[in-house]
């Protein structure tokens, strides 16, 4: 029987590219076994185009890929290479691809048909032959265009299309994606398959040099995955998207969408390589409105709304100039970045200080980052500690960056004295004398739940008193949050538990926050304790966004739009070479 090979299973990270809005799946309720499997090609602009069509048991799958001979469907096994997928039989095999970012390369040498089953277009539209043998079909939100170069196209009853092998049972094409009316290229303008593929592996090479070229020994099976995980979720600008510097999605279909607080921590990840962090940091500030506020999240296209992400922005850039040589990034560049984040702190005390005490208040839940946290239950607008306390760090990044650019000192030391009167306000708010809690200004109330976000005030480091610092930790370390594969969101022995994206569930951010929070504290011996029970939870279960919290395994179960589960996060990945080479030495 054939057995799947895969370099990453498409079950768990559908297959793409660096910059592609194409990917490779499974079906939703496919299997790695032999013949329970169907390969799907996907339209992934716009979070998944079609998931608009709650429906369709393969939602944003948009175009069915099966093997046949003598007119027969074929079972199949997925395998996957770096830069290729294969689509196997016992009769032989078809592999592919994405050779350019709206480009996929075919090809089979066995004798063997393929055919292409494309979802139905707006009012039934289907596939349509062009007048010179490639066939154009709705894909999502653009349009295909099926080019054979061996072989030939055929439609079958139904509307599928079927490329059949030429006479010495080859079949070699191209699937290109448009957003104008397509029309194919001159023929030798399109590279050649092993060329092509030769191509794919280079680029890849070459970010994974640039940005994790080993691991410690127990890390460096992963490494090469998790590498390619980020490296297939990245998106750079292209004349087409919204995108004016690179930015990593989040994950394919669900969170098919670059995070704003996800980026200014894949910066601090991907540091290895400061020009390619600095753009992914800068890259946020791209569609600040007017008021200075940062949108939640950005796809192919400009976004609405008005969702934001927690201000981890000061935290990533003091990272950057501590770990890193920018001196490539030129002084405009910073200024540039200086003039943003100054917006960006105004944002808070101009429009989530409702009660103008100088203590901003998060007016929703997503706003927090944490979505589903227990300490919400006394309402909003909710102040609290992690979120002002990230602001210091802003502030403090301010004032450091504002001297490399030459701002007067005496505008550097107004930041510095914001940020020392804003602190002493997080403590005499926040800070009970035992632990911290957030506060309802409106209704008085103060949150006392065991929600591992409250206590993320850990992050100003010296800047709170040693008795604080050891006290928070010792709270974190005696109340539940420590488990045996990082943090746990909300405690294990909290009345309020209840797994979920943050009700208690191991999330990729915990682990970053508190392990820069323990290092800023000075606990490196914790931080490095806590970072390798994660690593290791990623090497062992997968680069999921969410592990549960006692067994270290992907929660796949928390999913929308009729998935049947989550696939692989590049935040996940990410912070798997960061705390892999950071504490795995």
């Amino acid at each position: 029987m054939l057995e799947s090979k895969c370099f990453v299973d498409p079950l768990s990270a559908p297959f793409s590219r660096r910059g592609s809005d194409m990917a490779f799946a499974n079906a939703n309720n496919g299997a790695s076994q032999f013949g329970k499997n169907t390969l799907y090609l996907m339209s992934c602009r716009g979070g998944g185009s079609a998931m608009m069509n709650l429906g369709a048991q393969n939602g944003c799958r948009q175009v069915a890929l099966e093997l046949l001979a003598g007119g027969q469907k074929l079972p199949t096994v997925i395998s996957t290479t770096e830069a290729e997928v294969i689509l196997e039989s016992k009769k032989g095999s078809v592999r592919f691809c994405i050779g350019e970012r709206k480009l996929i390369l075919g090809e089979g040498k066995d004798g063997l048909s393929l055919r292409l089953t494309p979802q139905r277009g707006a009012f039934g539209a289907g596939a349509l032959e062009l007048g010179d043998g490639t066939w154009r079909f709705p894909f999502g939100e653009n349009t295909g265009l099926v080019i054979p170069f061996k072989g030939t196209v055929t439609m079958l009853p139904g509307g599928a299309l079927l490329l059949s092998p030429d006479g010495k049972g080859v079949i070699s094409f191209a699937i290109e994606e448009f957003s104008i009316d397509p029309k194919a290229r001159p023929m030798k303008d399109y590279p050649k398959y092993a060329a092509a593929v030769k191509a794919v592996q280079k680029e890849f090479d070459t970010f994974c040099k640039a940005v994790c070229p080993s691991l410690p020994a127990e890390f460096e099976p992963m490494r090469r995955q998790a590498l390619w995980n980020t490296w297939s979720l990245m998106q750079d600008p292209d004349g087409e998207n919204a995108y004016q510097h690179t930015m990593v999605n989040m994950m394919r279909i669900i969170f098919e969408s670059a995070f704003g607080w996800q980026q200014a921590m894949q910066a601090i990840f991907l540091s290895r390589d400061p020009k390619l962090a600095w753009n992914i940091l800068r890259s946020s500030f791209d569609y600040q409105d007017a008021n200075g506020r940062i949108k939640d999240s950005i796809t192919y296209r400009p976004t609405t709304g008005m969702g934001m992400k927690p201000p981890f922005q000061g935290v990533a850039l003091d990272w950057l100039m501590d770990h890193c040589d920018l001196s490539k990034i030129t002084k405009a560049e910073k200024k540039d970045l200086y003039d943003h984040m100054v917006r960006w702190v105004e944002f808070f005390f101009n429009f989530r200080d409702l009660d103008k005490d100088g203590v901003w208040e998060n007016q929703g839940p997503v706003e927090t980052g944490w979505e589903d946290a227990s300490y919400f239950y006394v309402g909003f607008p909710l102040a609290c500690p992690d979120m002002n306390a990230y602001t210091v760090r802003l502030m403090d990044a301010l004032a450091r960056l504002g001297r490399e650019i030459g701002v007067p000192e005496e505008d550097c030391l107004v930041w510095t004295a914001w940020a020392d009167k804003l602190t002493q306000q997080i403590i005499d708010m926040f800070w009970t004398g035992e632990r911290w809690v957030a506060v309802n200004p409106r209704t008085g109330k103060k949150a006392d739940s065991l929600s591992l976000p409250m206590f993320g005030a850990l992050i100003l480091g010296d800047r709170l008193p040693r008795e604080i610092l050891d006290k928070t930790v010792d709270f974190i370390w005696k109340n539940g949050f420590v488990t045996d594969y990082g943090f746990a969101s909300e405690s294990v022995d909290s009345p309020y538990f209840h797994h979920g994206f943050t009700g208690g569930s191991i999330i990729v951010p915990a682990q970053l926050i508190f392990c820069l929070a323990l290092e800023a504290a000075g606990r490196k011996d914790l931080a490095k304790e806590m970072g390798l029970r994660y690593a290791r939870t990623l090497r062992d279960n997968g680069m999921f966004h969410i592990h549960n919290a006692f067994t270290g395994e992907g929660e796949r179960g928390l999913v929308a739009f009729g998935e049947k589960q989550l696939f692989w996060s590049s935040w996940a990945s990410s912070c798997y070479l960061f705390f892999a080479e950071r504490y795995g030495k």
